[in-house]
C-alpha cells in the first residue's frame, strides 16, 4: 500500500514537472494556472485508465506524456498569453510587441509621406496642362499662369512631404538586424506577412495598371477633340495622364515599402 502511494505521488510529480516545463513560456495568470491544474487532473485520469487496461505504470506514464506532449500548442489554441523571451542563442536585445507595433506604424507614416511627395512631384505638370486646356477653351493666358503657379506649389509640397517624413525611431536598429524576436512575436509577424502579401499584390497591380493605362485619357481627349473640334480635350487628357502616373507611382512605392517593413522585422541576426 505504501509503495503504491509512493508510486502515485512520483507519477503526479512527474506530470507536474512536465506541465510546468512545457508551459513555462506562458504568463502565470489565474486562468492559465487553472488550465494547468485541470490538465494535471486529465493526465492522472488517463494514467489510471491505462493502468486499468493492464499497462504497466512506467509505460502508462510514457504514453500519457506523449499524448499530452504539445502543451504549448494547446495553450495557444486556448488564447493564453505567452511570455516574450529572446532565444537562448540571441545576440541582440529582444524586440517587444509594442516596439514592433510602433515601428510598423511609424514606417507606414514615413512611407506615406515619401510616396505622397514623389506623387506630387511626378504629377506636378497637371496644373499647367489644366491651365493650358482652359486657355484653349476660354482664350485667356490667366489660366496658364495660374497652372504654372500650381506646378510650383505641387513641387514645393512634394519636397516638403519628403523632407519632413520622419523615419522610425528604431529604423537603424531594425535595418541592421540588431534585435531578436520571441517565438510568439515571430509567429504574429509571419501571420501579418501572409495577410500583407495580398494587400501588397493589390497595390502593385493597381500601380502597374494605372501606369500602363495612363494614355487612356490622352486618347479619350483626342477622340473628343474630333467631335467638338477643340484643343481643350487633348490637353485635358494629358493632365489626366500625369494624374494616373502619379497615382501609379504612389501605389508602387507603398507596395514595395510595406513588404520591406515586415521582411526587415523578420530578418533578425
Amino acid at each position: 500500500m505504501q509503495a503504491s502511494q509512493t508510486t502515485s505521488a512520483d507519477v503526479s510529480l512527474a506530470f507536474k514537472r512536465h506541465i510546468l516545463q512545457e508551459s513555462d513560456g506562458f504568463v502565470s495568470e489565474p486562468m492559465a494556472d487553472l488550465y494547468r491544474v485541470n490538465l494535471l487532473s486529465r493526465m492522472l485520469d488517463r494514467f489510471d485508465a491505462l493502468c486499468a487496461q493492464g499497462m504497466n505504470e512506467a509505460a502508462a506514464q510514457r504514453r500519457v506524456i506523449e499524448e499530452y506532449g504539445d502543451i504549448p500548442a494547446q495553450m495557444r489554441a486556448q488564447g493564453f498569453e505567452e511570455i516574450e523571451r529572446a532565444p537562448k542563442n540571441a545576440q541582440w536585445p529582444l524586440l517587444t510587441e509594442e516596439q514592433a507595433r510602433r515601428y510598423i506604424h511609424e514606417r507606414d507614416a514615413y512611407l506615406h509621406r515619401t510616396a505622397l511627395g514623389v506623387m506630387l512631384c511626378t504629377a506636378c505638370v497637371t496644373p499647367v496642362m489644366l491651365g493650358v486646356s482652359l486657355e484653349a477653351w476660354l482664350h485667356s493666358e490667366f489660366f496658364t499662369i495660374m497652372g504654372m503657379l500650381g506646378m510650383l506649389a505641387m513641387i514645393a509640397l512634394g519636397v516638403y512631404a519628403m523632407v519632413t517624413a520622419a523615419k522610425p525611431k528604431d529604423g537603424k536598429r531594425v535595418k541592421k538586424g540588431r534585435f531578436s524576436l520571441s517565438s510568439r512575436l515571430r509567429r504574429k509577424l509571419e501571420s501579418l506577412a501572409e495577410q500583407m502579401e495580398a494587400k501588397v499584390r493589390r497595390r502593385r497591380g493597381k500601380g502597374i495598371a494605372l501606369i500602363i493605362s495612363c494614355l487612356g485619357p490622352v486618347l479619350a481627349g483626342a477622340a473628343l477633340s474630333e467631335v467638338w473640334y477643340s484643343d481643350f480635350w487633348p490637353i485635358l487628357g494629358v493632365a489626366g495622364m500625369f494624374v494616373m502616373i502619379g497615382a501609379g507611382v504612389y501605389e508602387l512605392i507603398m507596395a514595395d515599402g510595406e513588404r520591406k517593413t515586415i521582411k526587415r522585422l523578420l530578418d533578425e541576426r
